[in-house]
């Protein structure tokens, strides 16, 4: 079937859109493409631990600088060689000593083949079967702690025994061997020399909470800090626990052996439990169980502990994740039910959303391969696991090969194949920042999204991981789309794929005016007596399903910015822009329509040209106290640009000035400003917008006159939106003076910052005495 997602854009922002005071109503869909690539691969990447860096564990070597080796579940190995002589009469016995894996004790040495040979052993180690009858022996150690040493078998001739090993020669801790091999008079007992051993070994006893009384939910004796109660590890997600928690040998102060945290840690992360998730690795268990999935691991201390880790959960279907800053995992290898449903209202800001699949990565087919015992315990390849579907749909086969090193069953391995393939096609993955109430939302946990009309809606989620910004009081969730249907597939309930989640339809920005609707006219308005122009915006909006009306504006023909007039609610009959208009000047308006983040095309208006500037006759008197000559004005100096001062964060950031030459002693000086304010703070967070106005004969920083806070409207997006006009009186004196306006706002962290088209003007009043 055609793949849905494959036609929709690579990646969009989902954004709440909120009003002032109220709790956001809607989720909209905004224009901005954004690629997180990042998250693509930590959601749909497929899982390939790197382990095994000691090479093959059935080749049987001697080296004194080999790495520890530790057995988890069921496996096979040749062991290491830590000690090996020739004695007895004529020199007729060798004896090797090998060690098999540290952390003891293991359950049990199962069976034993030499040279690909079975070969069984009765009382004393003797060989009971195959051409070595009474030509060889092995004894055994588990690896109790502590444990006794190896011996000799007491039946050689003349009582020999190894040279350089005695009962002091204790392994304790380690699971080995010792392998005693007789040579005859004729040398034809070993013609080839001493053949290879390879035994199949039941592993490591561990801590499994849920055979634990003391801890929630688990029934039995036992406990953590007691190495005789624990039980044989088969499950790998107990492995992964087991190697959290760490190997641990020799004895405590308390005098009990191999006591996590009270002895010498020799594997494993070493964690204490309260730095474990446990529920987590509980939760993963019981999957497994379920699944009747074992495991079969091998690592070493050469190996890296993290790519050990992985192995383990990728054994059980579940992956390695950070829970509250514990060690956790999330099991994807079973169903689970949503923890909360969220809407618009739950959300604190933008959602990052990646809708596409990379063609490399999304695959049909995977070549698995897996640690067989029928094969000798080697890694052997499995059959194919893919769905015909799959490859209708990306028109061939796309084959990868996984490995599966702690895996030994086929049907286990086909099963954690297909979930693989299965994750990789998820549809979309992504961020959604979210309000405090919902940090009870923490990685593995599944949640719905239900908001009608958004694309999202009625989808189930993923929760991957979590960052809470303590500052913002942000919960951000990192999650990837869940299908449920995908379980029965991997497990053979199903022949049929599960579809790829589809998104809801999405209706696109509004449509932009129409010519009919709004019109452009010059006017003027009166202030102090003076006429000032201004430019006037009036109609109607027709379209019933916008959020607001934006009024922008900018002078004609000189290629200037759209500077902003005013953010308006849908209805909205006239808007008049000024402050910033000057005279004699040749305008153009423009009218758009935004629905929730998205912008519909401007209408532009004009262009009309503002009427003249008319000072008033200036009074008789100030204040009572000097005559001013009568429309003695001094000339203006004034600073005006139709951009945008883009401002910075808790930086003052320089918005505008102007220079003036005052004559009189005594002579007023009028300062004016005025400037399209727009500071938004998303997700919501109260911030100030700082206004400073200051005066300097020079271009240095010079006297405070004015220091203005205004607080930002609370809401799901705080903001600080709109004209700022100013205007103070001052005396500096006669002399050139500068008089410089900055900004700035108490959070670092503002979404928009911006003051567009300042204006600024100084003028004197002359006195008569000047």
């Amino acid at each position: 079937m055609a793949d849905p997602i494959s036609q929709a854009v690579s990646a969009i922002i989902i954004s709440a859109v909120g009003a002032t005071g109220a709790a956001a109503t809607a989720i909209t869909v905004a224009t901005t493409i954004v690629v997180n690539a990042g998250i693509a691969a930590a959601a749909t990447a497929l899982t390939k631990p790197d382990v095994g860096k000691d090479g093959n564990p059935t080749e049987w070597r001697a080296d004194p600088d080999a790495p520890l080796h530790f057995c988890i579940g069921r496996g096979g190995a040749a062991g290491q060689i830590v000690h090996r002589d020739e004695y007895g009469p004529d020199n007729m016995y060798q004896s090797i000593v090998g060690v098999i894996g540290a952390g003891g004790p293991i359950k049990a040495f199962v069976s034993w083949t030499f040279d690909d040979q079975p070969v069984t052993f009765g009382a004393g180690g003797a060989a009971t079967s195959s051409q070595w009858v009474n030509e060889m022996w092995v004894t055994t150690r588990r690896g109790l702690q502590p444990d006794t040493a190896l011996s000799s078998p007491s039946s050689l001739k003349n009582g020999a025994s190894l040279p350089g090993w005695g009962s002091s020669s204790k392994l304790s801790g380690k699971a080995g061997y010792m392998l005693t091999m007789a040579e005859n008079s004729k040398r034809t007992a070993y013609p080839t020399g001493e053949p290879k051993p390879l035994v199949t070994w039941e592993g490591c006893y561990g801590w499994d909470p849920r055979q634990d009384s003391t801890y929630p939910g688990g029934s039995g004796s036992c406990r953590l800090n007691d190495p005789a109660t624990w039980v044989w590890i088969d499950n790998p997600a107990l492995g992964a626990l087991k190697w959290g928690i760490g190997f641990w040998e020799g004895a405590s102060t308390g005098g009990g052996y191999g006591v996590p945290q009270a002895c010498s840690q020799v594997g494993g992360f070493g964690s204490k439990v309260d730095g474990i998730d446990v529920a987590a690795f509980v939760d993963a268990a019981n999957i497994a169980d379920a699944n009747g999935w074992t495991v079969a691991a091998y690592p070493s201390t050469a190996d890296d502990k993290a790519q050990v880790m992985d192995a383990l959960l990728q054994a059980c279907g579940a992956i390695y994740a950070e829970r509250a800053g514990k060690i956790s995992c999330i099991q994807r290898a079973a169903p689970r039910a949503s923890v909360v449903t969220i809407s618009a209202a739950d959300t604190a800001g933008p959602l990052e959303l990646d809708t596409s699949v990379s063609r490399i990565g999304r695959i049909n087919t995977i070549q698995p391969r897996f640690w067989s015992e029928a094969n000798r315990w080697q890694m052997t390849a499995a059959a194919e696991v893919t769905a015909s579907s799959y490859q209708t749909e990306d028109g061939g086969k796309r084959t990868r090969g996984v490995d599966f090193p702690y895996v030994r069953s086929v049907q286990q391995v086909a099963e954690l194949a297909a979930l693989q393939i299965a994750h990789t096609r998820e549809s979309f993955r992504g961020v959604i920042p979210l309000k405090p109430h919902l940090q009870r939302i923490r990685p593995g946990d599944a949640f719905t999204i239900t908001e009608p009309g958004f694309l999202l809606d009625g989808q189930k989620c993923l929760c991957l991981d979590t960052e809470f910004d303590a500052a913002t009081g942000v919960h951000r969730v990192t999650f990837v789309s869940e299908t449920d249907a995908k379980y029965p597939f991997a497990y053979g309930q199903s022949p049929t794929p599960p579809a790829p989640a589809t998104l809801s339809p999405y209706a696109g920005p509004p449509a932009a005016p129409s010519a009919p609707e709004w019109s452009l006219s010059a006017s003027s308005i009166t202030e102090d007596g003076a006429t000032v122009p201004i430019l006037v915006v009036e109609g109607e909006a027709d379209n019933a399903t916008i959020d607001q009306v934006v009024i922008e504006f900018r002078p004609h023909g000189v290629g200037a910015e759209w500077g902003g007039a005013g953010v308006e609610a849908p209805s909205l009959v006239r808007k008049e822009i000024g402050g910033a208009i000057t005279p004699g000047t040749a305008y153009e308006a423009a009218v758009s329509y935004r629905r929730g983040k998205e912008l519909s095309e401007r209408l532009v208006l004009g262009p009309v040209t503002t009427g003249v500037f008319h000072t008033p006759l200036a009074p008789d008197s100030v204040d009572g106290l000097t005559d001013i000559k009568k429309n003695t004005v001094a000339p203006t100096f004034l600073s005006f640009s139709t951009g945008t001062v883009a401002l910075s964060g808790t930086t003052p950031t320089k918005v505008a000035e102007v220079w003036i030459d005052v004559a009189g002693t005594d002579s007023p000086v009028v300062v004016e400003f005025n400037g399209l304010v727009n500071m938004r703070h998303d997700p919501s967070g109260s911030f100030d917008a700082i206004l400073e106005l200051r005066r300097s004969p020079d271009a240095g920083i010079g006297i405070q006159m004015l220091y203005l806070t205004v607080p930002a409207l609370g809401g799901a997006n705080d903001s600080v939106l709109g004209m700022f006009p100013l205007k103070i009186k001052d005396t500096p004196g006669a002399g050139t003076w500068r008089y410089w306006l900055r900004m700035w706002s108490t959070a670092s962290n503002m979404t928009t910052q911006e003051v567009r088209a300042p204006f600024m003007q100084a003028t004197e009043n002359k006195t008569n005495e000047d």
